[in-house]
Formats: structure tokens, C-alpha cells, sequence
């Protein structure tokens, strides 16, 4: 008898640490995957985007690093895929379709348990067993299946409503009178203040739970839908039956269709959030940590969120279901799947007998492969042909160019060996600026975009001294009369920059001097 009581109780042991739950405690990184799991989700903040989640836990991997600790040296992407594998994330897609991470209920549950075994909190009080009380009573009274019992409770109620109703009008009318206001500890409201905070923080983990089961419940209809062997008409009308009772055939679904009645009013949402405000309001709550009035704060977003993450898990699971069931026909899918296990059984039995030359009987029980209209023309995958190699130019012809030469070599940039020559020369005679070379240039020197060859020639730091307050002064202009190719003129003007060109004064350096030596 006592053996197989142990054993009942070992296996029931065993399957509680075998839950994502307690694994996770339970292994060499829980602390640090606990740690990181409880700084980046907080109340308010039950969904960080994939990228965003991989830069903070690599930001804190390297901090914690830094500071000595020893940390996985894996990346953090595959550190949260190791997570997600371990069911302590969730990976989903947002409205937008964007993937995001959200804390899964076993990590919520462990986050839990770890801050409850952190101390701070009284394990029994007032306010813990007044709600033990309340919710046994209420149990009680909608378990009694006679009507006697269930009037005897209903007149104890009673009974008890109009004494406390009693007692708010004396307090009232001593109120009025002008009586002081009785004042509660600040140690109770504190203590039921932690009553409060540790409700709140079990709900994420059910929401969560109600959210996985319907994902889970969504897999296993899927999963049998692609291996029903019934009729197509009878698994069409099994399965669209799941898909609109989805939310009635788990527990967790049916625990959440029960609050939901409460939660859908919203004069008791209202209710909630004056309520917090009100508490956070009192002088007590300035002295509490800033995470527990921040527990409490986020409750009436925290149900919000909370039913629209089940109610969307909800809407995904019968979109999924329904389109399964559009693309899906199991007779069609049996049909296929026996054709391709006798075609493969038949290659196989035929394969070590053929030759090369062997004739291969057509299984003609295939339906007919509908392939649609091939194109009418192919890529031509040989390389394109690359163009004609130009003509050589006539012998000659750069030493006389022709008039369409003269005149394209018009239209090109500035000509800055011709410049410079004609730079040299200029400052043989003395110190001269740009626009005194270039108004003394021939006229195919004093194109519009030859003054960019002389301010080329400009003096080391000429131009930065003319530039120096982020303009010339109008002082400091010049206007040029510039001349061209078809011989019309514009006025320019240019900063008056003194101008030197290397060796100007060397003779050698002349291009005329070269031509007169050869």
C-alpha cells in the first residue's frame, strides 16, 4: 500500500518538475533568464519586438559580463529561440504582421514564484482570509442543490446586507454631524494593499494559460483534420463545429467565458481604474516599491490587453481552422498519398531489373497534371554580342583636326595645360589675379567654364582667404566678360584671387619654349 502510494506520488512529483514551470527554475541559467525575462516585460509592457528583444538581452548579457558574471556566450537570437523552444516565450505576429515576443504563463508563473519567495509580504493576513472566506461562501451557496439551503443562505445574506447597511448609515449620519473621519492603519492598508498586488500578479499567467490552450487546441484540430479518414462532408461539419465552439472545449476556454461576463461591463472596468487611483492616491502608497504601485497601476491595461491577447488568439485559431479546411480534402489528400506509396513501391520492385533501354508503363490511374501554357519563347542563354570595335582614325587627323573636331573640343571642359602656359606668361610681367590672365587670354581661353581652370591657379590659401567669412564681399568680385564658341558673350563674375603657377618663372617651363626647342 505505502509503495504504491510513493509511487504515485513520485510520478506526480516528476510531472511537476517536468513542466516548462519549475524546469526553468531549475536549471544553472534560471536566474539569469528569470532576470532578463523580469527587466524587459514589466505591467505595462507585455510585448517586445523580435529585433528590439535581441538588442536588450545582448545589451544585459554584455553588462552582466562586464561585471563578472558568467553568461551563455550565445548570441541573443539564439538564446530566445532556445527560449521559445523551451516554452518560456512566445513568438507571435502583431497586427501589422511583425513578429514579437511575449512572456509565456509557465515563465509567468516562475517570475511569480520568484517574487513571492523575495519576501515583503505578510503570507497570512486580514485581507487574505476575508477573501478565502468570501470566495468559500460564495462556492458554497451555488453548490447547495436544495431550495431550502439555497433560501436559508440567501436569508443569512440578507440578513447580513442590511446590517452592514446599518452600519454605513450610523457612520454616515456621524459623518454628517461633523464626527472625525476614522483613520486605518497604515500597516493594514499596506498589508491588504499586498492582497491586492499578489491577485493582480496571478493574472497574466492565466490569461496566458487560457491563450496557449486555445493555440494548443488549434494545433491538435489541424493536426487531426490532415489525418481524418472520415467523408469529406462529415469532417467539414465536425471541424466548423470546433471552430465556433473553440473557446467551450478547454478548460481554461471555459473558466474565461465565465469572466468575461464580468469584464464586460464597463461600468465595472470604470470602477477598477477610479479604485487604483484612489489607493495610489492615499500618503500610504508614496512609501511602497516603485514595481508594486506599478503592478497595481497597469491593472485596468492589464485586463484590457489580457482579453483582446485571448480574444485574438481566439479569432487566429478559427481563421486557421477555417482555411484548413478551405484548402483541405482528405479524400483527395488519401488518394494521393496511397498513389505516391504505389508508385514508390512499384519503382522499387522494378528498378533492379530495368536496363537502360527498359520501357516504363505509365501508371495511368494519375489524374492528368494540369500545367497551364508554357511560355512561347525562351531567355537565349548565349552571351549578348558585344558591338563593333570603332574604325581607327585617319593618319593625321590629330594633328589637323577638322572643323566637327574644333568644334566639339569647344564644347568640353576647361583646357588647363593651355591655361597655365598662358598663367606663366601673364606673370612674367609682374604679379598678377585670375580675372586680369583671363581677361588678357586669347577669346578660346575666355570660355564661361575656363574660369575654372584659372581659379585652379589660384595662390596656396587664396581661396580660403576670400572665403573666409562664408562670402566674398562685393569688394572682392570682379566681373569678366567671358566669350563663347559661337561667339556670343556673358558677364561673369569671379573672386579677385591672386594666381601662381609652378616654375612660371623658368623658361623651360614654357610649352611655347618646347615647341621653339624641337
Amino acid at each position: 500500500m505505502s509503495s504504491s502510494r510513493i509511487e504515485g506520488a513520485l510520478a506526480r512529483s516528476r510531472g511537476a518538475f517536468g513542466t516548462p514551470a519549475l524546469a526553468l527554475l531549475h536549471r544553472k541559467e534560471g536566474p539569469l533568464v528569470v532576470a532578463l525575462l523580469s527587466l524587459i516585460f514589466t505591467p505595462s509592457r507585455t510585448t517586445v519586438p523580435t529585433e528590439q528583444m535581441h538588442v536588450e538581452v545582448e545589451d544585459f548579457l554584455a553588462e552582466a559580463r562586464g561585471a563578472g558574471h558568467d553568461v551563455p556566450d550565445e548570441p541573443a537570437r539564439a538564446l530566445c529561440s532556445r527560449w521559445v523552444a523551451g516554452r518560456w516565450l512566445v513568438r507571435s505576429l502583431d497586427d501589422d504582421g511583425a513578429e514579437q515576443y511575449q512572456v509565456s504563463s509557465y515563465a509567468t508563473e516562475a517570475l511569480a514564484f520568484v517574487d513571492r519567495t523575495q519576501g515583503g509580504r505578510s503570507l497570512v493576513s486580514e485581507s487574505r482570509i476575508r477573501t478565502l472566506l468570501v470566495a468559500l461562501e460564495g462556492l458554497a451557496r451555488d453548490a447547495r442543490p436544495d431550495r431550502e439551503s439555497q433560501q436559508a443562505a440567501l436569508r443569512e445574506q440578507v440578513a447580513r446586507a442590511q446590517d452592514e447597511i446599518a452600519r454605513a448609515e450610523a457612520e454616515l449620519a456621524r459623518l454628517e454631524e461633523g464626527g472625525p473621519v476614522a483613520e486605518v492603519p497604515a500597516d493594514r492598508l499596506v498589508e491588504q494593499f499586498d492582497n491586492v498586488a499578489s491577485l493582480v500578479r496571478e493574472l497574466p499567467a492565466d490569461f496566458a494559460r487560457v491563450a496557449e490552450s486555445i493555440a494548443e487546441l488549434q494545433r491538435t484540430i489541424v493536426t487531426g483534420l490532415r489525418q481524418d479518414e472520415r467523408a469529406t462532408g462529415e469532417v467539414l461539419g465536425d471541424y466548423l463545429d470546433a471552430s465556433d465552439t473553440l473557446m467551450r472545449r478547454t478548460p481554461e476556454g471555459r473558466a474565461f467565458s465565465g469572466a468575461m461576463e464580468l469584464l464586460r461591463d464597463p461600468l465595472l472596468l470604470e470602477q477598477v481604474d477610479d479604485r487604483v487611483r484612489a489607493v495610489l492616491a492615499h500618503p500610504f502608497a508614496e512609501g511602497l516599491p516603485a514595481e508594486r504601485r506599478e503592478s497595481v497601476r497597469a491593472l485596468y491595461g492589464q485586463l484590457l490587453s489580457a482579453v483582446d491577447a485571448v480574444l485574438d488568439a481566439q479569432a487566429r485559431a478559427s481563421r486557421t481552422i477555417t482555411q484548413q479546411l478551405k484548402v483541405h480534402n482528405p479524400l483527395r489528400d488519401r488518394e494521393l498519398d496511397a498513389a505516391l506509396r504505389e508508385a514508390t513501391a512499384a519503382m522499387a520492385d522494378w528498378f533492379p531489373t530495368s536496363g537502360r533501354s527498359s520501357r516504363v508503363e505509365p501508371l495511368r490511374w494519375f489524374e492528368r497534371a494540369r500545367l497551364g501554357r508554357f511560355r512561347a519563347q525562351l531567355h537565349d542563354l548565349r552571351p549578348d554580342t558585344p558591338p563593333e570595335t570603332l574604325a581607327d582614325a585617319d593618319p593625321g587627323f590629330d594633328d589637323a583636326p577638322g572643323e566637327a573636331m574644333a568644334a566639339l573640343l569647344g564644347m568640353g571642359g576647361p583646357r588647363y595645360a593651355e591655361t597655365a602656359a598662358h598663367a606663366a606668361r601673364v606673370l612674367r610681367d609682374g604679379p598678377a589675379t585670375a580675372d586680369e590672365a583671363f581677361a588678357a587670354a586669347p577669346p578660346e581661353l575666355r570660355r564661361p567654364v575656363e574660369l575654372l581652370g584659372y581659379l585652379e591657379l589660384a595662390a596656396p590659401g587664396a581661396l580660403d582667404d576670400a572665403f573666409a567669412d562664408g562670402d566674398v564681399p562685393a569688394a572682392g568680385l570682379r566681373r569678366v566678360t567671358t566669350v563663347r564658341v559661337d561667339g556670343s558673350t556673358r558677364d561673369l563674375v569671379l573672386p579677385q584671387v591672386p594666381i601662381a603657377v609652378p616654375g612660371s618663372g623658368d623658361p623651360e617651363d614654357d610649352p611655347e619654349h618646347e615647341e621653339k626647342d624641337a
